[in-house]
């Protein structure tokens, strides 16, 4: 509207001033070319546009930070100071605007001090009006809405367990697969929740009670699961590792055995479904006993089309027999990266910190050059997007669980420490929030059973306890979801309901 006004008083002055009309209107040697130029430079004058780092899927930890930094499109950031911004007035008491500075002549720095954030469920805006002093450029004001989630019940799984073998689908379910019942008990039950409805369905069960089973799923959405053990205990029976691969289809709600089986019976593997259609078994122990010679350092081939397993070559063999370690499959290069395992059972286990790569194409496998700063099992592995990957959580010597927050560079071929978790959380659930920022879920928070929730943000290279759980969990599931981390589940918790954090 403003542009358009500024048009129409130029063309106005245009007819009513010009006598000459084969003189240059834009001359600005005249009344009238100064007069529109003037006007024009107005009507098309470039506008300062200012934006923050956070996207909606971040959580805004400006809050545990105190500080805000925001870019500016146009070198104007002198002209903004405290006096240019406004906290919506319903938080106007719990976060306290303390000042405003340039910290180039692009980018503001916004202070805060935060004295709440308990009960934090609308948004929280910060409104930017414009400066007197910037003439320069247009800048009509910018609001910024800023949301947090928060913890709540959505829902009931079918029966109290943990250890829960789970998988997002594609449509946004998810997927649960055996576990381990309050009683001790391994289960054979199949389901899959809908986090958006907070109802469950029950599938056909497996043929076995089982926990500990690899998972992953074809693009199509298909899952498929393999292995885990019988009992939740140490092993006492080679029988009580499973052989068996079960092809699992959340679209028409179908369990199906598949009428091959991997050569070994295995359990603390992995599994990745390649592109094209077979399956990835990596790993694992197959036999009973504490040390080494009772897991498996090499790979297994399943042809789903053609029902066969093959084992690869030793070229493709992990340079140790190895258990509880991650696998990412990087379709892109077909490749499999390995992070993190151990080489037995027993308390004197050799943990690993070398990142190994398995080219499908040769069947080969190497040893990344460099390493990651701590040795450990049972880790997690996220890739960020800034391309770093991060590697979480986990199990050092003596089971205890491992603080440390570390990433690897692939193009600068480095590694590094990036900080710690507030406690030993062993056996938390961790998963994305955002590109850049990671949820820690529950765990046993060195003696005791936790309930924090603790987020990593990867930019600033920072964590914080942002939140506590409905209820304290360890051995349970956090998967992300559209409506934000789903968490369910515990070993020892009587209880079937599921939480949210979320922002809706």
């Amino acid at each position: 509207m403003r542009c358009t006004f500024s048009l129409f008083l130029a063309l106005l002055i245009f007819q009513c001033k010009i006598e000459n009309q084969s003189k240059n209107i834009f001359d600005p040697s005249t009344l009238t070319g100064g007069s529109v130029a003037v006007l024009t430079s107005l009507a098309f004058q470039d506008e300062v546009q200012i934006t923050s780092r956070y996207q909606s899927s971040d959580y805004p930890s400006f809050v545990n930070t105190e500080i805000l930094d925001l870019e500016l499109s146009k070198p104007v950031a002198s002209h903004f100071n405290k006096s240019h911004f406004h906290i919506s007035n319903h938080y106007a008491n719990d976060l306290v605007l303390r000042d405003v500075f340039p910290l180039s002549e692009s980018k503001i720095r916004v202070l805060f001090s935060v004295s709440s954030r308990s009960e934090w469920r609308d948004p929280i805006s910060i409104f930017i009006q414009k400066p007197n002093s910037l003439v320069e450029y247009a800048f009509n004001g910018k609001q910024f809405d800023f949301k947090f989630p928060y913890p709540r019940y959505i829902g009931n799984i079918s029966e109290a367990k943990g250890q829960i073998t789970s998988k997002l689908l594609n449509d946004g379910r998810i997927l649960l697969v055996g576990g381990v019942s309050i009683s001790g008990n391994t289960v054979a039950t199949v389901e899959i929740f809908n986090p958006e409805t907070g109802t469950t369905s029950l599938l056909p069960s497996l043929s076995q009670s089982l926990m500990g089973m690899a998972i992953c799923a074809d693009p199509e959405g298909v899952v498929y699961v393999s292995g885990g053990k019988t009992i939740s205990g140490p092993a006492t029976s080679i029988s009580q590792f499973s052989n068996k691969i079960f092809r699992i289809n959340g679209m028409d709600q179908t369990v199906v055995e598949l009428p091959v089986v991997m050569q070994k019976g295995r359990y603390g593997h992995t599994m990745v479904c390649l592109s094209n259609g077979d399956l990835l078994i990596s790993g694992g122990q197959f036999q009973i006993g504490t040390d080494h010679t009772a897991l498996a350092n090499d790979h297994e081939n399943i042809s789903v089309l053609n029902l066969s397993a093959t084992t690869l070559p030793s070229s493709a063999n992990l340079p140790m027999n190895t258990m509880f370690h991650f696998a990412e499959y990087d379709a892109t290069n077909q490749r499999v990266l390995f992070f993190g395992g151990k080489d037995r059972t027993d308390p004197y286990a050799n943990y690993i910190n070398t990142i190994r790569s398995l080219n499908l194409t040769s069947q080969s496998l190497y040893t990344v050059s460099v390493v990651m700063p701590t040795s450990r099992s049972n880790v997690t592995a996220i890739v960020t997007t800034s391309g770093d990957r991060l590697v979480l959580g986990g199990v050092m010597g003596g089971a205890v669980g491992s603080r440390s927050i570390e990433s690897w560079n692939e193009s600068n071929a480095t590694t590094q420490t990036n900080g710690f978790t507030s406690r030993i959380k062993n056996g938390s659930s961790i998963v994305p929030f955002s590109g850049s920022q990671v949820l820690y879920t529950g765990g046993i928070d060195t003696y005791y059973k936790s309930g924090i929730l603790e987020l990593y943000d990867h930019i600033e290279r920072k964590n914080f306890i942002v939140d506590t759980m409905m209820n304290a969990r360890s051995e349970h599931t956090a998967i992300q979801t559209r409506r934000g981390i789903v968490i369910f589940g515990d070993s020892v918790l009587a209880d079937t309901r599921v939480e949210l954090y979320g922002k809706d």
